[in-house]
């Protein structure tokens, strides 16, 4: 009895390996598909990631320029006004003989 039970144990086992065998071989190759897939959205990710970095940096330097203009700009009002102020502290009689 215990021979019959060995010798259906190995059958089994047996008739199981090529199936086994099988699915071992579809597993990595599934696994290969998901790691390229993952791979494929993690490069695009990473060039959206650049591409995004890069119009930062074009923001940053349009608002740096847009602020260094408005310092001029501040700048010439003040002299102006300074100006407009001794012009006006200035004897009237003064521009005229």
């Amino acid at each position: 009895m215990k021979l019959l039970l060995s010798g259906l144990v190995c059958c089994a086992l047996v008739s199981t390996l090529p199936a086994r065998a099988a699915e071992t071989e579809k597993a990595p190759a599934g696994k290969i598909d998901q790691q390229a897939k993952l791979d494929q959205a993690i490069a695009q990710q990473q060039a959206e990631v650049h591409q995004l970095q890069g119009d930062v940096a074009r923001e940053e330097s349009r608002t740096h320029d847009s602020d260094e203009k408005l310092k001029q700009q501040d700048q010439a009002i003040a002299d102006l006004k300074r100006q407009l102020e001794v012009l006006k502290a200035a004897p009237k009689d003064a521009g005229h003989p």
